[in-house]
């Protein structure tokens, strides 16, 4: 990063870094509305014809959301799927494991101001020359580790709460975070959901503007290097 120091601070860069940040400023946005993972819970008692993805959930950015899908039945007409959050807290509650309310209370309330701030960040990445300008577009570009790793953080908090209230003893566990898993008589599944690759197309985009501009800014340095020395 040797061109930091080049240049002034205000003109932008060129027209495919601008397009990329953008890009990668759009996609990021768009992650922040869709659902970033989901986690589904099967077993014998929730059988597939009134669970047809199982107990599942949705985790996005400020909540949890209800995974389960509407039936489809000649006998029966439903305008909405069963509430899978509540129906995996009564889950969770047999084993001695907090409701999902209590996780990432934080992380919700702060999430919107976190993305204007990344992305006021990053737009700022286009005009700034100075120190350390590859900082400015950080933050946007590990959103999608950020969110693994905190969600990943809550799972252990959750796996190693347990309560002995409990009606079925479990010994401490780490739920699964992607993949397949057993917990007592439960299959657990967990992958990214399409907000996670989002995000992560996101990020790419802002690394390849990052890597133009610092292209760009040494090619400006060494110019003006030439210059000086004619």
């Amino acid at each position: 990063m040797s061109a930091a120091g080049a240049g002034g601070s205000s003109a932008p860069g060129s027209a495919p870094i601008v397009a990329l940040t953008l890009a990668g400023l759009l996609l990021m946005g768009w992650s922040f509305f869709a659902p970033m993972w989901w986690v589904s819970l099967k077993a014998p008692n929730y059988p597939e014809h009134t669970f047809p993805d199982g107990v599942r959930i949705h985790m996005h950015w400020t909540h949890v959301a209800n995974g389960c899908q509407a039936r489809e039945s000649d006998e029966v007409e439903e305008e909405e799927g069963l509430d899978c959050v509540h129906e995996m807290n009564t889950i969770n509650h047999y084993i001695g494991m907090e409701p999902i309310e209590a996780g990432a209370q934080l992380e919700f309330k702060i999430a919107p101001y976190l993305f204007v701030g990344f992305g006021l960040l990053a737009l700022c990445f286009l005009f700034y020359k100075g120190p350390f300008w590859w900082l400015l577009p950080l933050p946007a570009i590990a959103t999608p580790i950020g969110f693994l790793v905190d969600f990943s953080a809550w799972l252990f908090w959750f796996g190693h709460n347990l309560h002995e209230w409990a009606a079925f003893t479990v010994k401490p566990f780490m739920p699964t975070v992607l993949g397949e898993g057993k917990v007592a008589q439960f299959s657990t599944y967990a992958y990214p959901h399409y907000g996670m690759a989002l995000s992560i197309a996101s990020s790419l985009c802002l690394v390849l503007a990052v890597l133009m501009r610092r292209k760009q800014l040494e090619a400006a340095a060494r110019s003006s290097h030439e210059e000086a020395r004619a």
